[in-house]
């Protein structure tokens, strides 16, 4: 199968984990995502830190294609450095522009070792997006948070989906969470939905929409 032969969303299934007897049977390969997934979701469920979706593939005795978690977080700007909170409020109305604004964590996503080449990734990832700005969303959302994994491949996943660093560096972001260790494990990346769903407008109207 070709990579844009996989169509995620008609494809799968979007379920809860509750719904889903394979995730035990889920890999992406890295060992701490594996765990969070196979051993701890059912904890920040209880604990109402994080809920779990999943897309399963039907044809394939519903195996698990790709799993996220979200929660509510927020962008605090008093961390940040000028040229960063000049950035992050560009797009903000002088008028709504506030010291926190709102924005929801993507805390884990994995895909499955099977399903990679695919794109499900990505697809993944716009799922979420478009869910956060959908109309009928029951909250406000600007942005869309996300600690990847400090690894050039994550990264650039993230960075090729339209997401920026909060941070221009390791050195500043160590300082604002005040963290020791020299080499930072993940680094905090952020996406603006509102300008991510004004591009999507543009781009399906042919309009060139820039910060």
């Amino acid at each position: 199968m070709r990579s844009w032969d996989f169509d995620l969303s008609k494809r799968c299934e979007h379920v809860r984990p509750t719904q889903c007897l394979q995730l035990l049977g889920f890999s992406c390969g890295n060992e701490d995502i594996d765990t969070f997934f196979h051993l701890e979701v059912s904890d920040y469920e209880t604990e109402l830190m994080a809920k779990t979706y999943a897309f399963t593939d039907p044809e394939r005795g519903n195996r698990v294609v790709s799993v996220f978690s979200l929660s509510n977080d927020s962008i605090k700007t008093d961390t940040l450095t000028n040229q960063v909170r000049n950035r992050l409020q560009r797009s903000i109305p002088n008028a709504k522009r506030k010291h926190s604004y709102p924005a929801v964590l993507l805390g884990q996503l994995g895909v499955d070792i099977r399903y990679r080449g695919f794109g499900v990734g990505t697809q993944t990832l716009q799922y979420v997006m478009k869910w956060m700005t959908h109309p009928d969303n029951k909250t406000g959302c600007r942005f869309l948070v996300v600690d990847a994994l400090n690894v050039d491949a994550v990264l650039k996943f993230y960075t090729d989906n339209g997401f920026a660093y909060l941070y221009p560096s390791e050195d500043c972001e160590r300082d604002a969470r005040r963290i020791q260790e020299s080499r930072l494990r993940t680094r905090t990346m952020y996406c603006d939905l509102r300008l991510w769903l004004l591009r999507q407008t543009a781009g399906l109207s042919g309009k060139n929409i820039t910060e």
